[in-house]
């Protein structure tokens, strides 16, 4: 019952609330309404609008002011011929600068970088080479229009824009580098070739009816990617007083490839084929001796399972009917190129040697893409293959050696390669310059491990003609000239000299103070050597670099004597109890003596 009293109370309650706030909107509209048409109120609305107005036309101003201002600024900028202000060229700040300020200081801040001689080194082993070689090209002229070209656009916002942006931020812009890709890739390649302690693959060559196949050996491998990371970083990033020291050739250690027996055959088998021409196109077709294994292949797989220092697999040769030699000179009309070396033909041994590498040589015909080496045509210098001892360089000096004289014919085979026009795949320098070739134009080999290679990359075969008369090597290449022929020129040039040092041997079988000069000192070099292509009017076409090649110094080697000889003593006189002639000592019989050498350079003849 009493909870039924409280509900009317609280309605009753709950609506006189109600009736009183309509009560006051009521008073609340009639106040508005007194207001409104009151003068006060009218004032006020005056004054707002007239407020807003006011603001209306200082805005409108300011826009037609900064519009002028801005076109004005803008017409001055377009005009003016100088770069906007923070813009930097490679970080080179070029602001306030005409286009051609901006080049010359460009130029003359990286004038170190621009064409730079990058030096490699790795131990005992050093390279270079310049930018120049590889065709590196910087395109300032583009970097100065782009910079130029800021605060000039055709939106005239946008450029007010970037000009007053200019005050608070830099804008970079890179000078764009191209360089001969391919060129590089041959420049690690050879330094690839050339470092010393390298991991060496398995090599093999046929000697007759054998197989011989040499296993490898673990080494140093250059980290090609890498080095061409360094090489471009040097010549793409230029910057001001950028560090250019000797860079170290980045290298790993590697295991030789495993002998693969089954590649080994699949390279070498072949059936007999005769030699024939086809006329319509033009076409050699080189004879080929048919070669197979003399055993199964399991037997071959099991030879090289040994730990051996070689290993050899009989081999069947079925000789072809018609050889190249047989078609005559229908097959190589022309001589491509010819280059010749002397060579003292009173040197017995190795006169044999270089007569043993041109008769392996001469005839071998190389079909077009492929590739040539001289290890595997000359084969394993071994007494049994007639090879006999002379001068090589080993070692720092020039001992006797096994074939030595064989780096010769490499040597003039590499020069008659070139001017043939023919892609050259491995090339080595020998360790101290020689006497029957200019720096930069030799090419050493040693079996197993360095190698002379090229590659034919003309339409047609190239055959060798090699022969050795009268002190005198001489290597032709012989095939089909092609439309266009060109005329191939080798330039050559020292670039640095390194002088050679003496060292002094304590020889106890000499008398003190007397010398004996066991080895010349020769000083070592630089040298660069360029291919020079000409048309056969002889028009320039191109420059490329062949190679750049450091020779070391050869030691001055004399030996000093340590013998001490003795003074005889001076005889005293003794007055004898009986007369008689008093006796003199023996005199010290004399040491021989070996007459001095003078201080002399001489180029030795390995």
């Amino acid at each position: 019952m009493k909870e039924e009293e409280k509900k009317p109370i609280e309605n009753e309650k709950e609506i006189e609330k109600n009736g009183d706030i309509k009560e006051d909107k009521k008073e609340k509209k009639k106040r508005e309404e007194k207001n409104i048409n009151s003068e006060e109120y009218v004032e006020e609305k005056f004054r707002k609008k007239r407020k807003r107005i006011k603001i209306a036309i200082i805005t409108i101003v300011l826009i037609l002011l900064i519009g002028v201002l801005s076109t004005i600024f803008g017409i001055i900028t377009v005009f003016n011929n100088k770069i906007i202000n923070k813009v930097i060229i490679n970080s080179i700040d070029v602001s306030g600068m005409t286009q051609s300020q901006a080049k010359e200081k460009i130029e003359e801040e990286l004038k170190d970088q621009l064409s730079q001689t990058l030096e490699f080194k790795y131990e005992d082993y050093d390279y270079e080479f310049k930018t120049d070689d590889i065709e590196t090209e910087y395109k300032i002229d583009e970097a100065v229009k782009e910079a130029y070209s800021k605060g000039r656009d055709n939106n005239l916002i946008i450029n007010n824009f970037n000009v007053i942006k200019g005050f608070f931020k830099k804008e970079e812009v890179e000078i764009e580098v191209k360089y001969n890709e391919e060129e590089l890739e041959k420049i690690i390649n050879t330094i690839g070739n050339n470092i010393p302690g390298k991991v060496i693959d398995y090599t093999y060559c046929i000697e007759e009816d054998e197989l011989i196949i040499t296993p490898g050996k673990a080494g140093l491998k250059l980290d090609s990617d890498k080095m061409k990371e360094i090489i471009e970083d040097r010549i793409v990033n230029l910057e001001p007083n950028k560090d250019l020291d000797t860079i170290e050739i980045p290298v790993y250690q590697s295991e030789p490839g495993k002998i693969d027996v089954e590649k080994i055959y699949e390279e070498i088998h072949t059936e007999p084929k005769d030699a024939y021409i086809e006329h319509d196109p033009f076409k050699v077709v080189v004879d080929e001796d048919g070669v197979d294994f003399a055993i199964s292949m399991e037997e071959a797989k099991k030879i090289v399972e040994e730990k051996k220092d070689e290993y050899i697999i009989p081999l069947t040769i079925t000789k072809a009917n018609k050889t190249v030699s047989d078609l005559g000179d229908e097959a190589f009309p022309d001589k491509l190129s010819n280059f010749t070396t002397k060579y003292d033909a009173s040197n017995v041994n190795r006169t044999t040697n270089l007569n043993i590498a041109t008769n392996k040589l001469n005839g071998k015909v190389v079909l077009p893409g492929e590739t040539f080496s001289y290890n595997k045509a000359l084969g394993k210098r071994t007494v049994e293959n007639g090879y006999k001892e002379a001068a090589i360089y080993s070692n720092g000096k020039v001992e006797d050696g096994l074939g030595g004289g064989i780096c010769q014919i490499s040597t003039t085979l590499y020069n008659a390669v070139v001017m043939a026009n023919l892609e050259i795949v491995e090339r080595h320098n020998h360790m101290f310059t020689t006497s029957y070739a200019d720096a930069s134009r030799d090419a050493t080999v040693s079996y197993g491990s360095l190698d002379f290679q090229f590659k034919n990359t003309r339409k047609y075969p190239v055959k060798i003609v090699a022969s050795t008369n009268s002190g005198i090597a001489s290597i032709s290449i012989y095939g089909l000239k092609e439309d266009p022929e060109y005329s191939i020129k080798i330039t050559n040039a020292r670039t640095g000299s390194i002088p050679f040092e003496t060292e002094e041997i304590q020889d106890p079988s000499l008398p003190e103070g007397e010398t004996v000069v066991v080895q010349n000192g020769t000083n070592g070099c630089r040298s660069v050597a360029y291919k020079e292509v000409y048309t056969e009017s002889g028009e320039f076409v191109s420059k490329t670099l062949l190679s750049s090649d450091t020779y070391s110094a050869m030691k001055r080697i004399v030996k000093v004597g340590t013998q001490k000889v003795e003074t005889p003593a001076a005889a005293t006189s003794v007055a004898p109890t009986v007369p008689e002639t008093p006796s003199q000592p023996e005199p010290a019989e004399p040491e021989p003596t070996t007459q001095p050498t003078t201080d002399s350079e001489q180029e030795t003849n390995p």
